[in-house]
């Protein structure tokens, strides 16, 4: 009788704390949103409707991105911007800090790496560029999330880069 009450107090024990350390590795989410905004008339006003603008003319580009965790102390989390064909002029956190460029002369490819604060309250994080179309093309800038928040989340958004004067919009 010992025996078996002994064993059903180890059995309650092993469950007890399989489900005291389950509760405690309950796996962290993450969920993502970002926008891209562009600006011709040198940061005045932003749209996400223009889709094309002239060769040679300074181009701003906003990036809002939002991060959301279920954690009360969530991670950081690393966020990559590449953009294809574009000599970089300048780039900034909301904040005024500047984002150093990491430039690939063989891809001609710009990437800008930076970290986000994952929050429970979608803290948007705000980042300027400010570039000059060197050529015609069609660009497709990407976003990408670090590993924790599923690349669902990445963003691709496409411009034009066209001679001045043949501007139009496009979806």
């Amino acid at each position: 009788m010992k025996k078996i009450v002994s064993l059903i107090m180890a059995l309650t024990l092993i469950v007890s704390a399989c489900v005291v350390f389950s509760s405690c590795d309950k796996e962290i989410t993450y969920t993502a949103a970002s926008e891209f905004y562009y600006s011709a008339d040198k940061g005045a006003t932003y749209g996400n409707r223009t889709k094309e603008y002239a060769v040679g003319e300074t181009v701003y580009m906003q990036v809002i991105v939002k991060v959301v965790s279920d954690s009360k102390d969530p991670e950081d989390v690393k966020v990559k911007l590449t953009i294809p064909n574009v000599t970089a002029v300048d780039a900034k956190y909301y904040d005024g800090q500047i984002i150093t460029p990491v430039y690939d002369a063989v891809q001609n490819v710009t990437t800008y790496e930076f970290t986000i604060t994952a929050s429970k309250d979608a803290v948007e994080w705000n980042f300027v560029f400010q570039f000059v179309p060197n050529a015609e093309a069609e660009v497709a800038m990407t976003l990408e999330f670090d590993d924790k928040i599923d690349s669902k989340y990445d963003r691709q958004n496409t411009v034009k880069f066209v001679p001045e004067g043949t501007i139009t919009d496009w979806e």
